[in-house]
C-alpha cells in the first residue's frame, strides 16, 4: 500500500499532463486550490478518498482505472467496493460513511 501512496501525486500529475490540463485548470475543474494540487502532485499533502474522487472525476478517470496498476496490492474486497461505488448517485455519501467506519475501527 505504501507504493500507492508514494506514487499517488506523480500519478495525478501524469494523468493531468496526459489530459493537457494545467494545475490551474485542474484546480478549477475539481474545486480545489492550485496550491493544493501542487502539494498533492509533489506528495507534500495526503489526499482523502473524497479529494481523490474529485480529482479523478475532473480527469475523467474512474477509481477502478486509477487503482488498476496496483491491483496486486489492493485487497480484493476494497477493489470490489470501488467498482460498486462507480456511477452511484450517492457515492460521496457512501465514501463519507466508509471513512467514518474506518476511523472508528482504528
Amino acid at each position: 500500500m505504501s507504493r500507492i501512496l508514494e506514487e499517488l501525486g506523480p500519478q495525478i500529475r501524469k494523468l493531468r499532463a496526459e489530459k493537457g490540463l494545467t494545475q490551474q485548470e485542474l484546480a478549477e475543474k475539481s474545486d480545489l486550490s492550485v496550491q493544493f494540487i501542487n502539494f498533492i502532485e509533489n506528495n507534500k499533502r495526503k489526499v482523502s478518498l473524497e479529494t481523490l474522487v474529485k480529482l479523478l472525476d475532473s480527469l475523467e478517470i474512474s477509481l477502478s482505472e486509477f487503482f488498476l496498476p496496483y491491483s496486486d496490492q489492493v485487497d480484493a474486497g476494497v477493489a470490489d467496493l470501488l467498482l460498486e461505488l462507480q456511477g452511484l448517485p450517492n457515492r460521496d455519501t457512501y465514501i463519507k460513511i466508509f471513512r467514518e467506519i474506518i476511523r472508528l475501527e482504528r
